[in-house]
């Protein structure tokens, strides 16, 4: 046992090799538990994004190749979960906590088994249902995923808990941060930002901004897109095929997330399926900046309608359009609905607050 640790080892697994909102919640989970004192370990693809973020945090991160089909994989994990000395085992996604989820059963310390579940989307068949009876424990990214499973798989409520993602408030202080992209004071900067992937609606946004641009002056408004992913070309196209070119910066993906979020006057969010709750929401929630977000997965328990930012139907694209061209023109709801978003993330989705939470459950579960 290394010096000035706790009694608890805690080994997240992860099989994916981009780099989201999970992959990022894995890595502020494990340097914030380790500031507070436990060891953790991230066993992951070596040629992961998220394996080479752990290097250089200077954790303890161990290449592991996932397999199903290959017996070494479970022997990998197996060897590691024993040597050492896990006490609790914490997989994320679906590869990785069968692989990890067995080993553990079978390895000779036997430590508690969590699985973390990140998003919405309904868990098709009995088989993938099976490693969440595996488990000992479940957390959700969200209530109402954690209330979908209980309703849907039959899942025990005593056996699963919500703790969402945080918010480093420190990083994320809109008296703080200096913003990255500079703009004139009748100027309004519209963004969405995350992984461009198709079920986040980029589409949609895309298909609202001709719809504003005829109730608010060209002149006045820029719609920016960050990030990067496997829409990316179909998403240059559309903008390309609705003349948007003059309209639409594409940022790529971007470190400085808090400079970004402080350039912008509010933030949109059309997704229409698989959402926990969004990192980016509550990372602009906590900016000051109101957020336009859909009513999926657990986006409404953080965008509350008409206090904390607008809530609309999933590909409506003129609910959209009408409540962003809503906050281009009014200052004042503008003001009210980002001091109310700020208040509310402090109040319960800080990032100390998810540690408490996962401090209060591993030890709830290694007693």
């Amino acid at each position: 046992m290394l010096k000035g640790y706790k009694k608890l080892t805690i080994l997240h697994t992860e099989s994916s090799k981009g780099w989201g909102g999970q992959e990022i919640r894995i890595l502020q989970e494990a340097l914030g538990m380790r500031d507070r004192g436990y060891r953790v370990l991230i066993a992951t693809e070596k040629d992961s994004i998220l394996f080479q973020k752990a290097l250089a945090k200077n954790l303890e991160v161990f290449p592991i190749h996932f397999s199903k089909y290959n017996p070494l994989s479970f022997l990998k994990i197996k060897s590691l979960i024993e040597k050492e000395k896990v006490d609790i085992l914490n997989t994320h996604s679906s590869k990785d906590s069968w692989i990890a989820t067995i080993a553990a059963k079978i390895a000779y310390n036997k430590p508690k088994i969590i699985r973390t579940r990140h998003l919405s989307t309904p868990i098709k068949n009995n088989f993938n249902k099976l490693i969440y009876y595996l488990a000992d424990f479940i957390i959700t990214t969200g209530q109402e995923i954690k209330n979908k499973m209980i309703e849907r798989n039959k899942i025990n409520p005593e056996k699963i808990l919500s703790i969402p993602t945080g918010v480093d408030l420190k990083k994320f202080d809109p008296q703080r941060v200096v913003p990255a992209i500079k703009k004139q004071s009748d100027e309004i900067f519209i963004a969405m930002i995350g992984v461009l992937r198709s079920w986040k609606g980029h589409v949609y946004f895309l298909k609202a901004i001709p719809l504003v641009i005829k109730h608010v002056p060209q002149f006045r408004i820029k719609f920016f897109i960050v990030g990067d992913g496997p829409q990316k070309n179909n998403i240059i196209r559309c903008i390309e095929e609705n003349n948007l070119n003059k309209n639409v910066s594409m940022l790529g993906h971007r470190e400085d997330i808090p400079e970004i979020l402080a350039s912008m006057d509010f933030i949109v969010h059309p997704s229409y399926a698989n959402e926990g709750i969004p990192q980016v929401v509550i990372q602009a929630m906590a900016m000051k900046k109101p957020v336009i977000g859909t009513d999926v997965g657990s986006l409404k328990e953080v965008i509350i309608n008409e206090v904390t930012g607008f809530l609309i139907k999933p590909k409506n694209v003129e609910e959209l359009s009408e409540k962003m061209i809503l906050l281009c023109n009014n200052k004042k709801m503008l003001s009210f609905l980002g001091e109310n978003a700020m208040k509310f993330i402090e109040k319960d989705y800080s990032s100390e607050k998810m540690f408490e939470k996962l401090e209060n459950l591993y030890e709830k579960l290694s007693s």
